[in-house]
């Protein structure tokens, strides 16, 4: 039975893990920062499931702990930024990953995302960046369906409209 229980967690974990890496990136802006709550994210869920066995959803359970850790880490990269720059110690020379998330298209779309109210842009991450169906959504936001959806909805069409899109429904 053990057995079973850990093929079904690693099962569990490969589907999550890159989406929910997807929605920890594209939450807090920074690879690094999103690899960390994505694992840390992960991590919870394996200490639980081999706690208490499965939670009722593996994957609510895991994206409402990216969610909160995504918002920590944001945080903390807001305060601590300054910090190091009166201080000087940050690096000037930016690395492949920085140059890479640096492209035009890039920072357009994360400009557009960021002018969404902070409530719709995150119905619209765990849908599209974490692959949530809008009823998984709800549950990791505490919503109920139909709010969920209009959120979504809303933060669709107004991305579609910053970028340019229309007809994008």
């Amino acid at each position: 039975m053990e057995a079973n229980l850990d093929a079904d967690l690693e099962r569990t974990i490969r589907d999550l893990a890159p989406r929910v890496l997807r929605y920890a990136v594209a939450r807090t802006g920074d690879v690094s920062a999103g690899e960390d709550v994505a694992q840390e994210s992960l991590e919870a869920l394996v200490r639980h499931w081999r706690r208490a066995g499965p939670p009722e959803s593996a994957e609510a359970f895991v994206f409402s702990i990216a969610r909160r850790r995504a918002v920590r880490a944001v945080i903390r990269r807001r305060l601590w930024v300054p910090i190091e720059h009166a201080f000087g110690r940050h690096d000037d020379a930016p690395d492949p990953e920085a140059q890479a998330v640096a492209r035009a298209e890039h920072v357009r779309v994360r400009a557009a995302l960021a002018r969404l109210p902070r409530k719709d842009r995150e119905a619209l991450l765990l849908v599209a960046l974490g692959q949530m169906t809008s009823a998984e959504a709800a549950v990791v936001l505490g919503l109920s369906l139909s709010a969920t959806k209009m959120r979504v909805h809303r933060a669709r069409k107004r991305l579609a409209t910053e970028l340019g899109n229309e007809d994008d429904d």
